[in-house]
């Protein structure tokens, strides 16, 4: 009867750690405020406070103690952002930004530290066609794109 029951709760364990794996987190796309080719700004907040980023990279945190910090997103030069995606998942901020200029579109994704504001890594993603990523496992996946969550590194098939 012991036996039964420890490998009972073994296939219980290894069944509910297989479920955790399994599972995947969205990205949520943050509220725009203004026009599109106009000044405009995208708003979002996490558990460390709001977030307010502005069509050109410069950002703004409050945090709830009323303290605020800027920071600022890699954008390029003439460059605007058109739509912000993000996830609050182990602590940190990512988050995934589609840009355009006159004649290209391009996106980012970024790891940021919370409480110092500084990115952990940035990725550039050629393609501006922007759409939800998703946390699955390691790896933070975006089409067919995979971009390693600790690194930033493009998984290379």
């Amino acid at each position: 009867m012991n036996k039964l029951l420890v490998v009972c709760l073994g296939v219980l364990l290894c069944w509910s750690m297989t479920l955790g794996t399994a599972s995947s987190e969205a990205f949520a796309l943050a509220d725009r405020v203004g026009e599109l080719n106009e000044r405009c700004f995208f708003l979002f907040s996490t558990s460390a406070g709001n977030y307010i980023v502005r069509q050109d990279g410069m950002g703004e945190f409050s945090s709830p103690k009323g303290m605020r910090r800027v920071f600022t997103l890699k954008v390029g030069a003439k460059a605007r952002i058109d739509r912000v995606y993000f996830l609050e998942h182990e602590r940190d901020l990512f988050l995934f930004y589609g840009v355009h200029d006159g004649s290209s579109e391009w996106a980012y994704v970024v790891r940021m530290e919370q409480t110092k504001r500084k990115p952990r890594w940035i990725t550039s993603i050629p393609s501006g066609d922007v759409e939800a990523p998703v946390i699955q496992g390691d790896f933070v996946v975006i089409k067919s794109i995979q971009i390693r969550k600790t690194d930033g590194e493009v998984r290379q098939d």
